[in-house]
This record gives structure tokens, C-alpha cells and sequence, in this order.
């Protein structure tokens, strides 16, 4: 849920290769995503930031409350996962 409703567009929303940004400014929601091809780019992304946080749940199990977990998991795919791909993979990241 995070990387589908903020997590996208800090990754890769708002690309301009003129800019430099810290995070990614438009197409929260995935709208103005509507072709197969970015649909299938956004589905690829979403299986790295659930991975990111699942490896997590082997280490936690049991350990922690799930709401913890759960808070745990929004803030890695909604903000941190984002950032650093925005950074490394994004036209205007830094």
C-alpha cells in the first residue's frame, strides 16, 4: 500500500533530467499511469520494495506486535526504498 500510494511517485514521479530532486513530486496513486508498459514497470518496482520488507519479517517474527511490523513495512516501502531508488535509478535523482 505504501509503494502504491506514495512510494512510486518518490521513485520515479515528476523525472526531469534538468532538475535535480531529493524525492519525486507527481503521479502519487499511479495516475497519469495508464499504459501496459509503465503499469509493468511499477509492478516490477513494487516486487523489489515488498522483498525489502519482508526480508525483515524473518527476522522479527514473533518478535515484534504486528502493528509494528506494519508501520515498520509503510515507512520502508512508502519512504526510505523510495529515496534511494529516486537517487541511483531516477533521470533527476541526485
Amino acid at each position: 500500500v505504501g509503494f502504491w500510494t506514495i512510494g512510486y511517485a518518490f521513485a520515479y514521479g515528476g523525472a526531469d533530467a534538468s532538475k535535480i530532486t531529493f524525492i519525486g513530486n507527481s503521479d502519487f496513486v499511479l495516475a497519469n499511469i495508464h499504459d501496459g508498459g509503465s503499469l509493468i514497470g511499477w509492478f516490477f518496482q513494487f516486487a523489489f520494495a515488498a522483498t525489502a520488507a519482508t526480508i525483515v519479517a524473518g527476522t522479527v517474527a514473533e518478535r515484534c506486535k504486528f502493528e509494528a511490523y506494519i508501520a515498520y513495512s509503510l515507512m520502508l516501502t512508502g519512504f526510505v526504498y523510495p529515496v534511494v531508488v529516486h537517487a541511483i535509478w531516477s533521470s533527476s535523482g541526485f
